[in-house]
């Protein structure tokens, strides 16, 4: 099982929010479970967990890391290069909210984080040509600087979709990759994840 979660905080406005007490209740309910990264992620294994977060935001850093780190648990974190940061201006269904910056990033690595790979900017890569799908997929020269192997070496679909000249770029380019529902076990990239609500009940 793979957990895909977005932000966490205080409280949960909306659907792609986990308040930090169900966050806790949440990790706590999975301390049975072998939390793994995705590099060890075997889908066979009904035993295995993986958790993920999506855009890399601030109150990630604030909220959910802090309870990562007293669980021990290895976590991943999919940025958006050119949005480290900065706000979610591309999402504006969605309440302001600030991506984390290059010092918090930093600081969750160094307590077990792992970064992965969302894009330059979370564009939909299904509507763009080919060789600007290209340029979103490349990783720039700073982050691979700043983030040597294995970071940067799994990547997540923007909005969960793709095509096969898509997901065919990522297999050029790295060594996994995450859909949400509109993918399959069976395919390293193109694996499934569960997406991580108020009402997620994990046993």
């Amino acid at each position: 099982m793979i957990l895909m979660y977005h932000k966490v905080d205080v409280v949960a406005p909306t659907i792609w929010w986990v308040s930090r007490d169900v966050f806790n209740r949440q990790m706590a309910a999975i301390s049975h479970r072998s939390v793994v990264r995705l590099s060890d992620y075997s889908p066979e294994d009904p035993d295995q967990c993986v958790i993920t977060f999506d855009d890399a935001y601030e109150n990630v850093y604030r909220h959910a890391f802090p309870i990562l780190r007293e669980h021990g648990y290895p976590f991943e974190i999919f940025v958006n290069g050119d949005l480290i940061g900065r706000w979610n201006a591309f999402d504006p269904s969605e309440p302001k909210t600030r991506f984390c910056g290059m010092e918090g990033l930093m600081e969750m690595v160094a307590a077990g984080g792992r970064i992965q790979w969302h894009t330059a900017s979370h564009r939909d890569l299904t509507g763009l040509p080919l060789v600007d799908a290209a340029s979103e997929i490349r990783v720039s020269d700073d982050l691979r600087h700043r983030f040597e192997p294995p970071h940067l070496s799994w990547f997540a679909y923007p909005y969960g979709i793709h095509t096969p000249e898509i997901v065919q770029l990522v297999r050029d380019r790295f060594e996994g990759a995450v859909s949400v529902s509109d993918g399959s076990d069976d395919d390293r990239f193109r694996l499934n994840r569960i997406v991580a609500t108020e009402q997620t009940v994990l046993a």
